[in-house]
């Protein structure tokens, strides 16, 4: 059937492609309207190549009609007669047309087919490579895919993983501890949205523990659930540097905290305080330590512990506007105590503000306090 059609086709277009050079057409300006090579065009139209659909449908629209008149066009060549009289018995459901659309969606199979599995072999070869963890997993929260990074984190092949459930690994327990994982699925399941997570530990079977960051994305299907992509980003190092750092200001003496800022508009977050910290506020309501604490609701403690609100406030206030001032203020506690608050901005190598570096130490009774602004 597709040798009949394209001989069908072939004749046409050696038909109508004369009327169209007798109206000052010519092969090369079809090619580049079309947007294919002239000798791609030629071997398409005298039947030797396969085309797509698509650049059959244009080539008969071009140069004559719809493709299935173009065929029916070619039939009455190829039967000795008129190829513009019609049949009366050729209407909208004619069997040339049928015979076009079907052979040639058929035709084009094979293109669209090798096409598909370059773009599938493109896309592995990207997922394959890179230095994240991916797991997929289908409607019925069984695993189908990991990518080599997966089998790295997890220190297991894929044919270990695949076939299993984030939710209950009977094949892989205890070889693999995913609880905390786990949970974070769960919550993506229930809520049916993308969920972000921080700092999940995974267990391997070495015994080894990596802290892992990523995004746990719902797939859906005509508004049904779908499966779920998983990715995992080992921040290990970035855990045990942080783990490092809260154990170092912890043996500081003086009460510390570290302000977090992503952009200079944005509202700073208390990121982390030490036990000095915790101690000379007396804290026990809020935990900068497990996560992060919008910086309003934790003035709003320290400021129900201090006597002279108003001066810290004011203070630290202008600091945050101007991004580059340290300043020192004294402080007084409901207690009686007394501190000095020292708040020095935090800058990346652009210069750009990130945050803030506050420390608070007891004030020395023997020595005068005043107010000290620097501009940097």
């Amino acid at each position: 059937m597709k040798e009949e059609i394209l001989e069908l086709f072939r004749l046409a277009s050696k038909y109508f492609f004369k009327k169209y050079k007798e109206t000052g057409g010519s092969q090369s300006q079809l090619a580049e309207e079309f947007g294919v090579t002239q000798s791609y065009l030629s071997s398409v139209m005298n039947g030797s190549r396969s085309a797509s659909f698509e650049l059959y449908n244009r080539i008969s629209e071009r140069l004559y009609g719809p493709l299935d008149k173009f065929i029916s066009a070619g039939r009455r060549i190829q039967d000795g007669l008129d190829p513009i009289t019609e049949d009366s018995s050729e209407g909208e459901d004619s069997v040339e047309k049928l015979i076009a659309q079907l052979t040639y969606y058929v035709m084009d199979y094979k293109r669209l087919q090798k096409e598909l599995s370059k773009q599938k072999l493109f896309y592995e070869t990207i997922i394959e490579n890179l230095q994240s963890g991916v797991l997929v997993t289908d409607k019925n929260n069984k695993i189908v895919f990991v990518n080599r990074y997966m089998e790295k984190l997890a220190g297991l092949k894929s044919n270990r993983i695949v076939g299993t459930s984030p939710f209950s690994n009977p094949e892989l327990t205890p070889d693999l501890e995913m609880n905390f994982l786990n949970k974070e699925y769960q919550k993506a399941l229930n809520r049916l949205t993308p969920v972000y997570y921080e700092r999940v530990p995974i267990k391997t079977p070495s015994g080894q523990v990596f802290f892992n960051s990523g995004w746990i994305i719902p797939l859906m299907k005509d508004n049904k659930f779908d499966g779920m992509v998983c990715t995992l980003r080992d921040s290990t190092m970035t855990q045990n540097l942080s783990d490092l750092l809260r154990q170092s200001l912890d043996q500081y003496e003086d009460g510390t905290l570290i302000m977090q800022q992503d952009a200079f508009e944005d509202v700073p977050k208390a990121y982390f305080a030490n036990d000095s910290f915790y101690s000379i506020f007396d804290i026990s309501d809020v935990s900068p330590r497990s996560e992060v604490v919008p910086l309003p609701e934790l003035v709003e403690i320290l400021k129900k512990k201090m006597k002279n609100v108003s001066d810290w406030e004011k203070l630290e206030s202008e600091a945050y506007n101007k991004m580059q001032d340290e300043i020192q203020c004294p402080i007084q506690l409901n207690s009686g105590e007394k501190y000095i608050w020292q708040s020095k901005p935090l800058l990346n190598d652009l210069k750009q503000p990130i945050g803030r570096f506050i420390s608070v130490k007891k004030q020395n009774p023997k020595k005068k306090t005043t107010t000290i602004r620097k501009n940097k």
